[in-house]
C-alpha cells in the first residue's frame, strides 16, 4: 500500500474525505458530533468516541457527546475532571495526538474513572481540532478535542491510527468553525423573527428567547436578572426565572461588589464559570448548593446603561465552553435590542397613559377651581377671611389654611392661586389623607424606573407637575414623620429626588396647606414636626365655621338653590321664611359642604316653586334647654352619632349617612375612626 509521510495510507486519506464529506451535511454540533462518532467508530475500529469543544482562556474541555453528558455512562466521570493532568490537556499542550497503549498503567487524571469503571484498562487515542492561524508565525489554534476509547484493550491503535486522526482534526477545524456560526446564524434569525414589539412584555420575551438558546446550549437553568438601586447599595432582581429555585435573601449574605455579577458589570464582559475556575466568586457556594455547577453570566446593556443579565446554567461540570460563551453573549446582545424596544414601547405606551391622566387632571383642577361663589357672603368674619386671601395671593409666601371640614380650604387655595402670578401655571391638589401611606411618597415625589416592583417606567409626582405653579397639600396633619421630614427639605431646599433616583430635581413651587385639627397642639405633643409647623405657619388663614356667620347663610342658600334647580332642571326658585329660619338655626357641624348637599338633596325632591327642607325639622337647634356640646369635637360627633342613628348607621348610598352629612363615605370613616365613633353592639333578640 502507498505510504505519504504526511497524509497516511491511501486508505487512510480516503476515510478522511469521505468523513469531512459526511460531516458538510450536517446541520448543527450535535448531528456533528453524532456523525464523527459513526464515521470514527468505523475507521479505528474504537468502542467509544468522545468529543469536547476547548476553551482557551478557561482551560477547560466542554463535553459534548452523550458518552461524556450522560451521567448513567461511564464516560460521565472523564468529561467531569478538571483539565490539569488529563491527557487532552498534554494535546492542546503539545499541538498532536496522543497515544496511550494501557490506560490503566499510565499517570493520566482520567486513569481514576478505571476504579469506578465496569471495565480494567482501555487504550486512548487523543487529537486535536485546530483552526490554522491567519499569522505564519504563529501555531494553530486548537478549538475542539477528540479522544477515541478501546475498552480493555491495551496496543489497540498504532501509530498510522494516531497520524490519521492528527491529520482528521486539521481538516475538521474549518468544518466545525463553519457549522458552529451557520447553527448560531439560525438561531439569531429565530429569535429575531418570533420577537414582535408591541405584543410581548420581557416576560414572554424569555421562553422564546430559552427555546431557541436551548437548540444550541444545553442548559438546566435560565434566568434574567434586572439590577436595581437599594437604600443598601446595587442589587439584582429576578425577571424570569427557569429550572431552579434562587433565593435572593440567601444571596444577601454576600458582598455584592465581591461577587460576580459586580465583576461582570464593572468590565461589561460576559463570565464563563465551569465549577473549578470561579472559586474566588463568594456565592459559589450557595450556587452550587441548588444544583448548578457551571454558568455563564452575560451583560445586557440597555441604552448605553447595565440593565442586568443573562444567566446559563447546568447541573455539570465543564458543561459550557468559549463557543456557548460567545453564542451566548451574541443572544445577549439581541436580548438587550429587544429589551430596549419593548422598555421604549412600554415607556411612550405609560407616558401617553400618564399624559393622558394628567390632563383629565389638570382639566378637573381647572373645572373645579372656576366656581368661586361658595365664598360668598357679608359677614364680618368671612370679609376678614377675604381680606387675607388678597393680601397673600399676590406673593410666594406659604399659606397654613385651617378650618373645620366643609369650610371651604380647598376653594380659598383655589382664589389665592387665582390671584397670583402663578395663576397660568397648573394648581395640583393633593389630599394626604385619601392616599396610602405605602404610596403617598412616590405620588408626592414620584420614582424612578425599576425603584421597585412593578415601576416599569419613571412616574413624575405631584410636586413636579406643579413646577412653576401651586400645590395644595390638604390634610397636611396626616402625613406620617418620616414623609414630613421630606417633605420639609422640599420646601426650604426647593429641590427633591425621586424614589430610587440619586440625582435632585430642581423645583419653583407655591405650597399653600390645609388642615381641619390643631397641628399646632399637635407639634406639642410630638404628633407633628414642629419645624414644619412653623415653616408652614408663614402666613395663617382661619377660615370660620358656618355657625360663626349665620348672616351669610341665606345667600348661600339662595346661591345653591339657583345652582341645582338649574343643574337639575327644576322650578324652585325661593325658600320659605320657615325654612330659612330653620336654616340659620342650625349648627352645622359639616359647614358649607352640608349646606350645599342638603339644597341639592331638597332641589331635588321640592314639588313647586318653594323649597322645603323636612329633615331639618328635628335636627337641635338647643331652644329646648339641653347643654350644648362644649366643643367642636362634642359638637360633630353628636351630629354624626345623630344622622348614623337616623340611617340604621348605613354609611354609604344617596340614603345613606355620608351623603346626609354632605361628605365621602371615606371622610366619614375617618372622622369616625378620629372622633371614636364605633357601632353599638345590636341586642340580642
Amino acid at each position: 500500500m502507498l505510504q505519504c509521510p504526511y497524509m497516511g495510507t491511501i486508505s487512510s486519506q480516503d476515510d478522511s474525505l469521505r468523513i469531512i464529506s459526511t460531516l458538510l451535511a450536517c446541520k448543527g454540533l450535535h448531528e456533528f458530533d453524532r456523525t464523527l462518532n459513526q464515521e470514527l467508530l468505523t475507521a479505528l475500529q474504537g468502542d467509544l468516541i468522545g468529543f469536547y469543544l476547548y476553551s482557551e482562556t478557561a482551560k477547560t474541555f466542554a463535553p459534548v457527546s452523550g458518552l461524556l453528558t450522560n451521567p448513567d455512562s461511564p464516560g460521565y466521570r472523564i468529561g467531569q475532571l478538571p483539565a490539569e493532568g488529563t491527557i487532552k490537556e498534554a494535546v492542546v499542550r503539545r499541538g498532536r495526538a496522543i497515544l496511550e497503549h494501557d490506560l490503566a498503567g499510565s499517570s493520566w487524571a482520567e486513569t481514576i474513572v478505571l476504579k469506578t469503571a465496569p471495565f480494567q484498562t482501555a487504550s486512548v487515542l487523543a487529537a486535536p481540532v485546530t483552526l490554522a492561524s491567519p499569522l505564519e508565525d504563529q501555531p494553530a489554534r486548537t478549538i475542539a478535542i477528540i479522544a477515541t476509547i478501546a475498552i480493555n484493550r491495551v496496543h489497540a491503535f498504532t501509530e498510522e491510527d494516531r497520524v490519521f486522526l492528527e491529520q482528521l482534526g486539521i481538516r475538521l477545524g474549518p468544518v466545525l468553525q463553519n457549522i458552529l456560526a451557520s447553527e448560531e446564524r439560525d438561531a439569531l434569525m429565530a429569535i429575531n423573527s418570533r420577537v414582535v414589539v408591541g405584543t410581548m412584555t420581557i416576560e414572554e420575551l424569555m421562553p422564546v428567547v430559552k427555546e431557541v438558546l436551548h437548540r444550541v446550549i444545553r442548559q438546566d437553568m435560565t434566568g434574567l436578572v434586572r439590577f436595581v438601586h437599594t437604600p443598601q447599595g446595587p442589587w439584582f432582581e429576578i425577571v424570569y426565572r427557569e429550572g431552579v429555585e434562587i433565593d435572593l435573601v440567601q444571596l444577601r449574605r454576600f458582598p455584592f461588589e465581591q461577587m460576580a455579577p459586580a465583576e461582570m458589570m464593572a468590565t461589561g464582559k460576559p463570565l464563563l464559570m465551569t465549577g473549578h475556575n470561579h472559586a474566588r466568586f463568594p456565592e459559589r457556594a450557595y450556587i452550587e448548593s441548588v444544583g448548578i455547577l457551571s454558568c455563564m453570566l452575560c451583560p445586557l446593556i440597555v441604552r448605553g446603561t447595565p440593565y442586568g443579565f443573562l444567566a446559563i446554567g447546568n447541573r455539570r461540570r465543564n458543561a459550557f465552553s468559549e463557543r456557548d460563551l460567545a453564542f451566548a453573549e451574541q443572544i445577549g446582545f439581541h436580548l438587550s435590542q429587544a429589551i430596549t424596544n419593548i422598555t421604549a414601547y412600554e415607556e411612550i405606551r405609560s407616558l401617553k397613559e400618564q399624559l393622558e391622566q394628567e390632563n383629565v387632571y389638570l382639566r378637573d383642577e381647572i373645572t373645579a377651581s372656576v366656581d368661586f361663589n361658595m365664598l360668598v357672603g357679608e359677614s364680618p368674619a368671612l370679609q376678614k377671611t377675604l381680606k387675607a386671601i388678597e393680601q397673600v395671593a399676590p406673593t410666594d409666601s406659604t399659606v397654613l389654611i385651617t378650618g373645620e371640614t366643609g369650610t371651604g380650604k380647598e376653594l380659598v387655595a383655589q382664589a389665592i392661586h387665582r390671584l397670583s402670578p402663578r395663576k397660568d401655571k397648573p394648581l395640583i391638589t393633593v389630599n394626604c389623607a385619601a392616599l396610602p401611606p405605602t404610596l403617598i411618597e412616590s405620588e408626592l415625589f414620584g420614582h424612578e424606573k425599576g425603584a421597585f416592583t412593578n415601576a416599569a417606567a419613571r412616574k413624575i409626582g405631584r410636586f413636579e407637575l406643579a413646577n412653576g405653579g401651586t400645590i395644595f397639600l390638604d390634610e397636611i396633619g396626616e402625613l406620617s414623620i418620616d414623609l414630613q421630614a421630606k417633605f420639609l427639605r422640599v420646601l426650604e431646599a426647593q429641590e427633591l429626588e425621586r424614589v430610587g433616583g440619586t440625582q435632585p430635581v430642581k423645583l419653583n413651587v407655591r405650597v399653600l396647606a390645609a388642615t381641619n385639627v390643631n397641628i399646632e397642639q399637635a407639634a406639642k405633643q410630638g404628633l407633628f414636626r414642629s419645624d414644619l409647623f412653623y415653616r408652614l405657619n408663614v402666613f395663617p388663614i382661619r377660615i370660620p365655621p358656618l355657625r360663626d356667620r349665620r348672616d351669610d347663610i341665606p345667600m348661600l342658600a339662595r346661591h345653591f338653590v339657583k345652582k341645582y334647580s338649574e343643574r337639575h332642571q327644576k322650578t324652585v326658585t325661593r325658600i320659605g321664611s320657615p325654612t330659612l329660619k330653620a336654616l340659620g338655626s342650625y349648627d352645622w357641624p359639616g359647614n358649607v359642604r352640608e349646606l350645599e348637599h342638603m339644597i341639592e338633596r331638597a332641589v331635588i325632591v321640592s314639588p313647586g316653586p318653594v323649597l322645603v327642607i323636612d329633615e331639618l325639622d328635628p335636627l337641635p337647634n338647643h331652644t329646648d334647654g339641653k347643654e350644648s356640646p362644649r366643643t367642636l369635637a362634642d359638637a360633630e360627633r353628636s351630629h354624626i352619632m345623630e344622622t348614623l342613628g337616623q340611617t340604621n348607621w348605613v354609611l354609604a348610598g344617596k340614603q345613606g349617612a355620608a351623603a346626609r352629612l354632605g361628605m365621602k363615605r371615606s371622610t366619614l370613616q375617618h372622622r369616625m375612626k378620629k372622633l371614636g365613633i364605633t357601632r353599638p353592639p345590636r341586642r340580642k333578640k
